[in-house]
């Protein structure tokens, strides 16, 4: 049975996400444990039900652990060539790095196109840390439970 995956970018997505789940996961799981459940209780005692206390109290206090995932399930993934270069063939379908690796063959170097792609490749990845940062500040800065 053929499922279509191989040199198909969506082969690919589903191998990042499975690779990152397990760092994504921990980090999460230490995130929402750090929610005082007294702010649960009191939810539940002005009569929000369970989804009310997640999508209004426990997500919204655990945006930096989400921004702390997101980040670095990006930033490895957008660095990452090994899965790349296994799980795809034509041109169309090559990721970034692999695109870099172009740049240089066994005899020669062309190191002013590559610099000049490294320095667009890189520029995502500041940006979203830049973005990410201010919100991972901002949410642990507020916890919801002064002393």
């Amino acid at each position: 049975m053929e499922l279509g995956l191989y040199d198909n970018l969506w082969g690919v997505t589903l191998v990042y996400l499975s690779t990152g789940m397990a760092m994504s996961i921990f980090i999460l799981r230490g995130g929402f444990l750090s929610i005082p459940k007294s702010l649960d209780e009191a939810a539940i005692v002005d009569g929000a039900g369970f989804m009310r206390i997640f999508w209004s109290i426990n997500l919204p206090l655990a945006k930096g652990a989400l921004s702390t995932a997101g980040i670095l399930m990006f930033l490895s993934n957008w660095n990452e060539y090994y899965y790349a270069s296994l799980l795809t063939m034509s041109d169309s379908q090559r990721t970034l790095p692999i695109a870099l690796s172009y740049f240089t063959s066994e005899f020669s170097y062309n190191y002013t196109d590559l610099f000049a792609a490294l320095a667009i490749v890189v520029l995502p990845g500041i940006i979203l840390y830049i973005f990410a940062q201010e919100q991972v500040q901002m949410s642990m800065a507020s916890t919801g439970i002064k002393g």
